[in-house]
């Protein structure tokens, strides 16, 4: 376990600028995530962290440690890849006690060190198999206990659930989540789903082009969101943005008026609330599941809205929509910033 300091780390390929004077502070035991789209540059920073890539400038720390310089093998990481990266003539076994072998430790302790990880995982009755014969919800254990066997600082893990089905990844987030609590260490988990990260994180960095646009714990994000970016990023349907020109309110041209889906809902009448509202037609009813997503055209946009009984509403009619002042973000069209 340890804390991991990244102090103004630049990443350049040629005159490309891949990462741009980050700075973030991670402590001990924490589960942090780097979100963001791809090319956004968050798996570069991981490797940077790992020791895989140099980074231009700036420098990393371990536990106050100045680790710029060491070699990826010298950093005590561990590092969790998108494909599993399992050995496929090697039982599940010899690729649990592989790293442990290459430090050359006695065999008791490489015996015991499996023992521990595969009972944490799951993993007893699968040891003597080899990779081909597992699920992939089995592999990814597999990866992972190879990971924790030697007892990382660090936990790295790029995109490791990317490969798995839906139900799957849900009940392997589970799984991770719980084993880093119990083991309360230190891990980066990079993805592009904003799910995973909500779910997972103590904190997440957001990432675009090279630069941490907001570092804070996921409802923090979600309700106080940095920029248009961030807000946009985060939620899902994903947050309606129109011109403040085209809102009741007046709101001006150079202002962006923002409203998730979820605090948007139909009006008896345009006069029911003090809050914001909007007046569009209604062109599509979506059900999902306790709630239906209501598609509605205002001006030359389509505005998501939520409502949990549309019986009394028809397609093609005119629908007034509310949501709480409280609900209602303002964004500089220009920079973007939250105002």
């Amino acid at each position: 376990m340890t804390s991991i300091n990244i102090k103004n780390v630049s990443k350049s390929y040629h005159n490309y600028a891949v990462l741009k004077g980050l700075n973030l502070d991670i402590r001990d035991g924490e589960f942090i995530s780097f979100l963001g789209p791809s090319g956004c540059g968050k798996s570069t920073l991981l490797f940077c962290i790992a020791g895989l890539e140099d980074i231009t400038s700036g420098s990393i720390l371990f536990d106050g440690r100045d680790i710029t310089g060491v070699s990826a093998r010298d950093r005590n990481i561990s590092l969790v890849f998108q494909d599993y990266a399992l050995y496929p003539h090697m039982l599940v076994r010899d690729n649990l006690a592989f790293p442990l072998r290459q430090q050359k430790l006695p065999e008791e302790t490489i015996r015991r060190q499996i023992a521990w990880a595969a009972e944490m995982l799951g993993l007893e009755h699968v040891l003597d198999r080899l990779p081909a014969e597992l699920s992939g919800g089995q592999r990814q254990r597999v990866a992972v206990g190879r990971a924790i066997v030697r007892n990382p600082a660090a936990l790295l893990m790029d995109e490791p659930l990317s490969n798995l089905d839906a139900g799957l990844r849900v009940k392997t987030r589970t799984e991770i989540k719980r084993l880093q609590r119990e083991l309360r260490m230190t891990v980066i988990f990079v993805t592009h789903d904003q799910e995973e990260a909500m779910v997972l994180s103590d904190r997440i960095a957001v990432m675009n082009n090279g630069i941490v646009q907001q570092f804070a714990e996921p409802m923090t994000i979600y309700r106080e969101p940095a920029n248009q970016f961030v807000a946009s990023f985060i939620g899902s349907p994903q947050m309606n943005f129109l011109p403040g020109s085209r809102t009741a309110g007046g709101h001006g041209d150079g202002r962006l008026v923002g409203v998730r889906p979820h605090d948007l809902t139909p009006l008896p009448d345009a006069g029911g609330t003090d809050g914001f509202t909007l007046t569009g037609e209604l062109a599509l009813i979506e059900p999902a599941g306790p709630v239906h997503y209501l598609d509605v055209v205002v001006g030359d946009q389509i505005v998501k809205a939520t409502c949990n009984d549309p019986a009394s509403l028809r397609l093609g009619e005119r629908l007034t929509l509310g949501a709480p002042p409280n609900a209602v973000y303002l964004f500089d069209r220009e920079s973007g910033a939250r105002i």
